[in-house]
């Protein structure tokens, strides 16, 4: 008897405690089981009576209280689901949303006193209302996820299908590669599926997966095989001929090409190796060309310096026969054309230099004292009337498509006559035209005004320019 009442004692004591420290629910749980213990017709010990009464009292007013502070927070609850059919959210958001609301109601429950049967009544009918619009959603999501179960299914059978006649001989890792690609994108297109066969859908793509991986796994070590054949035929090539050596390397090179992959980890490291077998025999061709190109830029040097005419230059070239055929032999003849150019312009601009010192003459000077040596070769004779150097100059600069610089009296009537005459002229030699102006030019008399006369020059030297590719 001592043994209970301490035992009582005590769980009072430590009812007691819990409300004091905060635990209400575990304390007003406690005391409900204590109070179970002693029934109608069995009394409470006298000693512990009102202790009792007083934790009771104590456990009701914290009901109370929750009550009261849950009271409000339901209300708002309610108020929160009904206001759902306002927001017109999409189905997925909105069932998230009761979902949050339900879970808010539950624990208030938890942590506080129940909700009334009426509360609860009117929280549940509300949330049954706001669901409405998500049943249909997720009717058409289950039905939608049955329609991706069977997609799924095929995409297994088509998996399982895929390594069937196939070997390293008639398939590429690229092949290969591209059909798991297309599979796992379909794979991850076709969701969701109905939750009860996710996982089995799951290992199902891993064992069809696994056994194209092994077909893949062949063709790489085919390939790797083919590789190693390869790298072995270099390394047997003779560096005696090298020439040959080397050809065969380009072809092999060619075939190298041509293969497939050998595995993410392996591919690269034969690759190197047969780059550094190929590069032994590659270096010591590399060496005679460059022998090979030093003698070629010594021959484009000495022709561009003169020193060689272009016929030796070829000449010269044509013995370097490791060259023959290869981007040097271009880089050759684009040196040889450069050349070609660079001659014909200086001899344009010598030819142009002189037609420049010939006017100068005739501007300064008059035609009387020009050089006979600045005379053209096809100037061979004089015109019937000898003409004005003004008014040859004016026309020579119109010829030229200038507005010409001289006496302005003279400038507007050979501007008249030269528009009469576009009107007269059926067709125009430019070439005889050209030689007519410098036939006037040549013979003209007198002298260009003083006053004009650097005006003048520097008019026909810019007309000079202009007909540059007319003159012969």
């Amino acid at each position: 008897m001592v043994e209970k009442t301490i035992n009582l004692n005590q769980q009072l004591n430590d009812i007691e405690q819990l409300f004091a420290s905060g635990h209400i629910k575990k304390a007003q749980k406690d005391l409900r089981k204590l109070n179970a213990l002693f029934p109608r017709g069995k009394p409470i010990p006298s000693r512990f009576r009102h202790k009792f009464q007083r934790l009771n009292f104590t456990a009701k007013e914290y009901d109370d209280w929750a009550e009261f502070a849950t009271s409000d927070k339901r209300t708002e609850l309610i108020n929160s689901v009904n206001g759902l059919a306002d927001q017109n959210l999409e189905p997925r958001k909105l069932a998230n949303q009761i979902n949050s609301l339900q879970k808010q109601w539950q624990n208030l429950d938890q942590h506080g006193k129940t909700a009334s049967k009426e509360k609860w009544a009117i929280f549940k009918e509300a949330c049954e209302k706001a669901w409405a619009p998500c049943k249909d959603y997720f009717n058409e999501l289950e039905s939608k996820k049955e329609e991706n179960k069977v997609k799924k299914e095929n995409l297994l059978k088509d998996m399982d299908a895929f390594p069937a006649g196939k070997t390293a001989e008639n398939i590429t890792v690229i092949q290969i590669v591209n059909f798991l690609k297309g599979i796992h994108d379909k794979w991850k297109l076709f969701s969701p599926v109905p939750d009860g066969d996710f996982q089995n859908l799951n290992n199902s793509f891993k064992e069809s997966r696994n056994k194209i991986n092994q077909l893949l796994e062949e063709v790489e070590k085919f390939n790797r095989g083919n590789k190693e054949a390869i790298i072995a035929e270099v390394e047997s090539l003779s560096k005696e001929d090298i020439d040959a050596s080397v050809a065969r390397i380009r072809e092999l090179q060619d075939t190298w090409r041509t293969l497939g992959p050998a595995g993410k980890k392996l591919d690269p490291e034969i690759n190197e190796n047969f780059a550094n077998v190929c590069d032994e025999f590659l270096k010591i061709k590399d060496k005679e060309l460059d022998e090979s190109r030093g003698l070629m830029e010594l021959i484009i040097k000495d022709l561009r310096d003169k020193v060689i005419a272009p016929g030796e230059a070829e000449l010269k070239f044509s013995e370097l026969e490791n060259l023959q055929g290869t981007d040097e032999q271009k880089k050759f003849r684009k040196a040889i054309r450069d050349f070609a150019m660079l001659q014909k312009n200086e001899k344009a601009q010598e030819k142009l230099k002189s037609y420049q010192e010939l006017f100068e003459e005739l501007i300064e000077s008059g035609s009387d004292k020009v050089s006979e040596e600045l005379i053209p070769e096809f100037v061979n004779g004089k015109p019937e009337e000898p003409m004005d150097i003004n008014e040859a100059s004016i026309r020579f600069q119109m010829f030229a498509g200038l507005d010409p610089v001289g006496p302005k009296e003279m400038v507007s009537r050979v501007k008249f006559e030269e528009l009469k005459n576009r009107f007269t002229e059926k067709s125009i030699d430019m070439n005889e035209k050209l030689k007519e102006h410098f036939t006037n030019l040549v013979y003209s008399t007198g002298t260009a005004s003083k006053k004009e006369s650097a005006d003048v020059k520097k008019a026909m030297i810019k007309a000079l320019k202009k007909v540059e590719q007319l003159l012969p």
